[in-house]
């Protein structure tokens, strides 16, 4: 096997199981490479699976283990793949810029981000990714937070005095998009460079900026119809079909997917690197 999940099924001291063991058989059925192992793997959540293992491909010497099938996969991937840009980011840069992931702009993510923020204030610099983000409404509460500074803000009658708590980031920073960036995953990016925040790196996002308000029809089904557009004041833009364009254009290729690359994070981190440079050098 060529990877363990981090929190995931197989992730137990007690299991003994390890990157680069063989399976060798699943319930007692043997396993060779020509075989669609997922049929194997089509059973209910509560039922234990049972492999045979072995740091060789052979049945001497192998050991049984019982697995529960359980969690989120697709959660389980989305850790890894963060966990791997944010171990890019660390190695490309030496230790010295950040790297947090926006997963979708909802309270959940908002809150992550808090947290992340937090955890990178040591850093020089920042890189804020949110590619893949199918949008939500947060992008005024993450931007507020980077400015270091509020518009508008209540205060109940009896609350007392409100001591508002700097969050932000004093670094260089920038914010990676792409085509999957979408609705509030592209006001975000646009603010960011309105504000003078940073450059936003990647390719242009989805252009799918719009309101939409659900409606239950007679039958018992329901219909989205579009009821709010969105504008950037600066030029007047309706961002609905417009796709936000990055100020440093860079693709990822199928040939450095295939090789382990991300070429935005590279890009990235190399802007960071020459602004930092920059900075020391004033």
């Amino acid at each position: 096997m060529s990877h363990i999940y981090k929190a995931g099924p197989a992730d137990h001291d007690y299991l003994k199981v390890r990157t680069g063991d063989y399976i060798i058989a699943i319930d007692d059925r043997d396993l060779k490479t020509t075989d669609n192992y997922w049929q194997r793997l089509t059973f209910p959540s509560t039922n234990k699976l049972r492999f045979l293992l072995n740091d060789k491909p052979a049945r001497e010497g192998a050991w049984e283990v019982a697995i529960t099938p359980g969690g989120n996969f697709g959660d389980l991937q989305y850790q890894r793949w963060v966990e791997d840009r944010r171990a890019m980011v660390d190695k490309l840069s030496n230790g010295e810029i950040g790297y947090l992931h926006i997963r979708a702009m909802d309270a959940p993510s908002l809150r992550q981000f808090q947290l992340d923020l937090a955890a990178n204030r040591t850093k020089k610099a920042l890189v804020i990714d949110q590619r893949f983000n199918g949008g939500g409404g947060i992008d005024q509460e993450l931007l507020q937070i980077l400015a270091g500074r509020e518009y508008q803000y209540t205060v109940g009658r009896d609350a007392g005095v409100r001591q508002p708590r700097p969050q932000n980031f004093y670094g260089p920073m920038v914010v990676m998009q792409n085509e999957r960036s979408a609705s509030d995953a592209e006001m975000f990016p646009a603010g960011f460079r309105a504000l003078g925040l940073g450059k936003v790196v990647g390719v242009p996002t989805m252009g799918a900026v719009i309101g939409t308000g659900s409606y239950t029809l007679l039958d018992g089904s329901a219909i989205r119809t579009p009821g709010t557009g969105v504008w950037i004041t600066n030029g007047g833009q309706n961002m609905e079909n417009f796709g936000v364009p990055p100020d440093v254009r860079v693709d990822n290729s199928p040939e450095s997917h295939a090789k382990g690359r991300d070429m935005q994070i590279e890009k990235a981190v190399e802007i960071l690197k020459a602004e930092m440079a920059a900075g020391v050098k004033k």
